[in-house]
Order: structure tokens, then C-alpha cells, then sequence
């Protein structure tokens, strides 16, 4: 008998640390509606515009269906909140694909997202600083793009000039390939964002300070239901006719007061920390009128030219 608990348990332990071992929500149709161990996620923007599959080592991700040449972090403008450049994304899904998670690429479904449990921020890149050129790569989730003049497959650099960095629709002003200097001792390469200070030497306009808002995102999904009316009873409770018996001694009352306490009560200073990760809200940026205006002015054009109903590529 031990050795059969034993041998449940183990089974258990197993099943547990294997990546993608896991329940999901499966909609009517039989597929997955989301990543279960990260429900907020399951938002109207991740799937009516993607899909949710497993992919092995990363358990649950989502794809966009979009043109075969997409990629992320292309379709929006950079704007300083005075700490950080912020991505603005002209995607209906951008708000929270380059706010949280990772990014990785497959050739069976392209450009995949990878859902966690970090907090929301201004933009979840990598980037290289190089003489009159800054870039920036979706954030990796497991190490680092090599640079962008490698030879790589993937391409997953986006390169601009300095001086166009901050400029709308910035996809326009991409520059195509990416050569390393010969003399690379004179050309410093600095692997963060750009420093304001330094894009504004480039840039003619001043670079104004962007606040955004963020709000939590409700869950809409209404909780399950019953059909089933509660039963209702025929046959009326019985009244009792005899009124309950008056004991004419009234209580006895105690004279003596309370005693007071002279010294009043510690106040705790101590106040609840973050809440679980089980807990946790995902954020939407509110984005400014001015920044709205800009979104609003290009939203239409990506979603003509770059999304897709479904994507053609087979689930696996």
C-alpha cells in the first residue's frame, strides 16, 4: 500500500515540473481560449486577434495573425514620460504585447508572445545605442539578439537614424541593412535606451514630456450561471397564534461602568504588501489626446495592410 502512495505521488511530482503540463479553459469548440496560469490575459484584443498554442519549452503562447513579414515593435512612435521612451503601438493588441511578457520566433508560427507574471513597462526591448543610429530588438525570453549587422535569419532589429527616432509611424524611416564601421574603436556601442540628452542633439524639434495614464483592465467575463429557478414553497409557513411568554423580571443591570483604558491602542504602521501574482491586474496605458491623434491617424492603415482574419499557418 506505501508503495502504491508512493508511486502517486511521484506521478503528481512529475506531471507538476514538466513545462506545459498544466490545465488550460477550453472553449465549446474544444480549443484553448488562454494561457491558464496567467488568466488575466485572457482578453478580447490576445484573442480575437491571435491564437493561443503550446509550444514546448514555453508551455502557452500567443501569435498575431498578421502578414508573414510582420514583426514586433514596427507599427507605432517612441514618446518620453520623462524617465523612459514608451512604445506607442498602432495595434489593437500592442498595449499589451510590448508592455509585458517576451518574444521569441519560431518557423512554424513566426513572431510568438510569451505571457509572465512581471509588472507592467515602458517597453519590453532590447537596444543598442551606435553613433548616429539607435535600434531596438522585442526583449527575448531567453538571452539576447545578436547585433544587428549578424547574420541572422530572424532579423530582428528595428534601425533608425537618430534623428528620426521620435517621428510618427517610424516603421517609415527604418533603415534597411545595418554595417558594422571598420574603425570600430571610434564608434562606441551602448546597449540601452538612448539618452534623451543625445536624441535631442539630432532631433530640431524640443522633446516634449508624454504622461500616461494606466488603468486596471477588468475582467468582463461573466461568472457562471444557473438556469435552475430556485425552488419555491407551496404550502405558506405556519403562524404561530400563541405570543411568546413576558417574563415580567426585567434583567438585572450592571451599574458598575466598564473599566476605561488610559492608554490608547498601538497603531500599526504595517501596510499589506504586493498582492499575489494569483491577484495580480493587468494594466491598459491610456494614451494622451495629442498621442491619440497620432494612433488614430495610422491605426487604420496597419490594421488594413498588417492584420489578417485568421492566420493561414497550421496550430500545432
Amino acid at each position: 500500500m506505501k508503495i502504491k502512495i508512493l508511486s502517486l505521488i511521484l506521478f503528481i511530482m512529475i506531471a507538476w515540473f514538466i513545462p506545459g503540463c498544466y490545465v488550460s479553459s477550453v472553449n465549446q469548440d474544444g480549443s484553448v481560449a488562454y494561457n491558464a496560469d496567467y488568466p488575466e490575459y485572457n482578453v478580447d484584443d490576445l484573442n480575437q486577434y491571435g491564437e493561443w498554442v503550446d509550444l514546448n519549452p514555453y508551455g502557452r503562447v500567443w501569435y498575431p495573425s498578421v502578414v508573414s513579414n510582420w514583426q514586433p515593435f514596427v507599427n507605432g512612435h517612441w514618446s518620453w514620460d520623462g524617465n523612459d521612451w514608451v512604445w506607442v503601438s498602432y495595434e489593437p493588441f500592442g498595449w499589451i504585447v510590448y508592455h509585458y511578457g517576451s518574444w521569441d520566433y519560431s518557423n512554424d508560427y513566426g513572431w510568438f508572445w510569451i505571457p509572465g507574471n512581471d509588472e507592467w513597462t515602458p517597453a519590453c526591448a532590447q537596444w543598442i545605442d551606435y553613433g548616429d543610429y539607435v535600434g531596438w530588438a522585442p526583449l527575448r525570453h531567453n538571452g539576447s539578439w545578436g547585433d544587428p549587422w549578424d547574420d541572422n535569419n530572424v532579423h530582428p532589429w528595428m534601425m533608425v537614424k537618430k534623428s528620426d527616432f521620435n517621428k510618427e509611424n517610424v516603421n517609415s524611416y527604418r533603415v534597411p541593412t545595418m554595417t558594422r564601421s571598420e574603425n570600430n574603436n571610434q564608434i562606441h556601442i551602448q546597449r540601452r535606451q538612448p539618452d534623451i540628452k543625445n536624441v535631442q542633439r539630432y532631433v530640431k524639434n524640443p522633446i516634449g514630456v508624454v504622461k500616461f495614464e494606466r488603468e486596471p483592465v477588468v475582467n468582463r467575463t461573466p461568472p457562471i450561471g444557473t438556469n435552475v429557478a430556485p425552488e419555491r414553497t407551496v404550502n405558506p409557513p405556519v403562524r404561530n397564534e400563541n405570543p411568546p411568554v413576558r417574563t415580567e423580571a426585567p434583567p438585572v443591570r450592571n451599574e458598575t461602568p466598564p473599566a476605561r483604558i488610559i492608554t490608547p491602542p498601538v497603531k500599526s504602521n504595517y501596510s499589506p504588501g504586493v498582492r499575489s501574482q494569483g491577484n495580480r491586474h493587468i494594466v491598459h496605458m491610456q494614451v494622451p489626446p495629442a498621442e491619440k491623434q497620432k494612433v488614430d491617424r495610422y491605426s487604420p492603415k496597419v490594421q488594413k495592410e498588417v492584420l489578417v482574419k485568421k492566420n493561414p499557418r497550421t496550430q500545432k
